[in-house]
């Protein structure tokens, strides 16, 4: 009799708490039928157009553009060894593959590895950058060509920032000495004479970011006697170009750096000459005033 009662007292106290677990879902539910759903009414008054973003969106930047606009941009007046050593410059090629010209510009040996002095890189690079304002002060062109692959949008950004030229794509061969066959048919034609052949010029100097693919280019310029700077890593010959800069050419980090640098000389050469040319026009128009103000 007792263990009866005690099943009936423990049945009445399960009842209870299936009860009180029954309770709450019956409130949630009655909530639920109480807020009116709004899901079909929002899926029917969805319009297409809604669903198209807007014109004005701006679009998604790269990922290397965005990290650069987020860092403080390199100059050719803030370039330090830790920047040149962060953006990899410092790794050589193989000793099996060492270029024994190469050997003042090499700090020493690692697992194999040739390490690159950056002392010398950080002379030579800002040596080019001289060259680079100077020409581009004196009014001159300047030529960037980087064709290896990860090279053609820095090569384009660093060509466009200081209102240069590029090639990107493949050094055609008689670009410097066939330049009227193989120029000449991408010129607009004369407008004063169109049966006259377009005219076509040569750069004044030329950046190779990737010397190593580029043997007849180097040719040519030598043949035209124009200057080139170049990025030669320890498996190339530096005495092959005029201005040398030892340094990784395989760091797509490192080769946007130096044209970065190199770019915004050139930069800064225009824009000497833009204001020396300005107050030239400042100096002539006075001396007509004084001349108109005599007679």
């Amino acid at each position: 009799m007792a263990s009866r009662a005690l099943f009936k007292a423990a049945a009445s106290r399960g009842m209870a708490v299936r009860q009180n677990y029954i309770r709450p879902l019956s409130t949630v539910n009655a909530l639920r039928q109480s807020v009116p759903t709004t899901e079909s009414n929002t899926t029917d008054q969805v319009a297409p157009e809604s669903l198209v973003p807007p014109t004005t969106t701006p679009l998604k930047k790269p990922i290397r553009q965005s990290v650069a606009s987020a860092v403080e941009p390199v100059t050719p007046y803030n370039l330090s060894i830790a920047r040149l050593m962060a953006a990899g410059l410092h790794l050589g090629h193989s000793t099996s593959l060492w270029e024994p010209a190469t050997l003042p510009f090499i700090f020493g040996t690692r697992e194999g590895i040739s390490i690159i002095n950056l002392e010398h890189t950080l002379v030579y690079l800002r040596r080019a950058c001289n060259v680079a304002r100077e020409v581009a002060l004196r009014g001159g062109s300047i030529l960037f060509v980087g064709t290896r692959p990860g090279f053609q949008d820095l090569t384009i950004e660093a060509a466009r920032y200081c209102d240069g030229f590029h090639v990107s794509s493949k050094w055609i061969p008689g670009t410097l000495t066939n330049r009227h066959q193989v120029l000449g048919r991408h010129a607009a034609p004369d407008p004063e004479d169109p049966g006259r052949p377009p005219k076509t010029y040569k750069p004044d100097l030329i950046v190779l970011l990737n010397p190593l693919e580029h043997k007849i280019a180097i040719s040519e310029a030598q043949l035209n006697n124009i200057p080139i700077i170049a990025i030669t890593d320890t498996d190339y010959d530096p005495r092959r170009v005029a201005y040398p800069i030892p340094a990784n050419d395989d760091s797509i980090r490192g080769v946007e750096l130096i044209a970065k640098v190199i770019s915004t000389a050139a930069r800064d050469g225009l824009h000497r000459r833009k204001q020396l040319l300005d107050q030239r026009e400042k100096e002539k128009k006075l001396l007509r005033k004084q001349h108109s103000s005599k007679y």
